[in-house]
């Protein structure tokens, strides 16, 4: 997964969008550029700061933005390639350490940012009008402000110089050039298919449903990552594969689903170990114990419950083996031995809570003769 690249199309283009009008922002634009340095190596510093010295949430967005495209300088030995599996923690560490990236170091960093003002954002992944045939793909935002949604393009807006034109944009004007995999960050009523997009064709309603985006973008962010990732493949699947970028795309969204499902089974085998070991440490204490004729003495009410605590180590430990592999076929973990270890260690343990049952309903001397018998 790590090294897992995809083509990207992040390329500047001066096509014309109709975004929020620059001349509002000038005074924004300016005052933005004095953040102090010490402030601007974590996304939470520069959030801080952003909430600290804008008033209204359009300036906070507008300043995080500006402060984006003006102090991230634009990776041209990168630009062909786009690497969606690295960790978005480490993606935007790399790009304040570094001061440069490509589209998805822009979208991921604004979002970040974005997100830690108080705001709901989502990087889009998707693909562009730019070319014919193109193959890229490209990444941008979505960002919610006062109960509507508009989508953004630092990447291309990069040649900034006072003029931006992919900043608060309406979707409705967007997805003249920007088509994302997922339908739902197309933020319209009635989503347009990857024919209509090539042809240009952006107002069809006819055989279309109205979709509720609003409710379902709500509904999106009150899942984890990996619930995320698998409501967004559902909609791309529903939404029909149309073109090879969104066959691949799907598949890369699979194998993350896949890995993310592998890395809990992993997580799962290895708790169920570390119990067996637990339970076997317990055991073999007792038999240590044991042969020592339970000596230093110990009250009868400890005694009894020497071995109570393994069978429930071993239950815990079935329960989590039964659940690798559920969702993605398991080929690496050989739960069968673990299960056979499992059922020899229960029957030891009935053996020896049988045992000592019966030696704690003797007395005295008679407690010293049963471990002869």
């Amino acid at each position: 997964m790590k090294g897992l690249l995809i083509i990207c199309g992040c390329i500047y283009l001066n096509l014309p969008v109709n975004g929020q009008e620059n001349r509002d922002f000038a005074y924004i634009d300016n005052k933005v550029q004095h953040i102090p340095s010490a402030e601007t190596f974590s996304t939470s510093a520069i959030a801080g700061y952003m909430r600290s010295n804008f008033k209204t949430d359009q300036e906070k967005l507008r300043a995080i933005y500006t402060w984006v495209i003006t102090n991230i300088s634009y990776d041209t030995d990168s630009m062909y390639h786009i690497n969606w599996s690295m960790d978005p923690d480490a993606k935007i560490s790399a790009t304040l350490r570094r001061r440069r990236g490509v589209c998805e170091n822009y979208a991921t960093l604004f979002t970040d940012i974005a997100m830690k003002s108080g705001f709901y954002a989502q990087v889009v992944n998707g693909y562009t009008s730019l070319g014919t045939g193109n193959k890229a793909g490209h990444s941008w935002c979505a960002v919610q402000l006062q109960d509507k949604w508009f989508l953004c393009d630092p990447t291309w807006d990069i040649d900034y110089k006072g003029n931006t034109k992919y900043f608060l944009v309406a979707p409705i004007d967007f997805i003249e050039t920007h088509m994302p995999f997922d339908p739902l960050w197309q933020l319209l009523e009635y989503p347009v298919t990857d024919h209509e997009f090539k042809r240009g064709s952006f107002s069809s309603k006819k055989d279309k449903h109205i979709f509720n985006f609003k409710d379902s973008a709500k509904a999106f962010f009150q899942l984890d990552s990996l619930q995320q990732l698998e409501n967004s493949n559902r909609r791309i699947k529903q939404s029909g594969i149309e073109n090879d970028r969104q066959k691949n795309w799907l598949a890369y969204s699979q194998m993350k689903i896949a890995s993310i499902y592998g890395e809990k089974d992993m997580n799962l085998y290895n708790s169920a170990v570390a119990d067996l070991n637990e339970a076997n440490t317990v055991f073999n204490d007792y038999v240590k114990y044991r042969n020592n004729r339970f000596i230093p003495v110990r009250p009868d009410v400890v005694m009894s419950k020497l071995l109570d605590d393994i069978p429930m180590l071993i239950s815990s430990a079935k329960k989590k083996l039964e659940q690798v592999g559920q969702t993605v076929e398991n080929f690496q973990y050989d739960t069968s031995s673990i299960i056979s270890s499992l059922n020899k260690l229960s029957g030891r343990v009935t053996e020896q809570k049988s045992f000592l049952k019966k030696y704690l309903s003797l007395n005295g001397e008679e407690r010293s003769k049963s471990f002869y018998k």
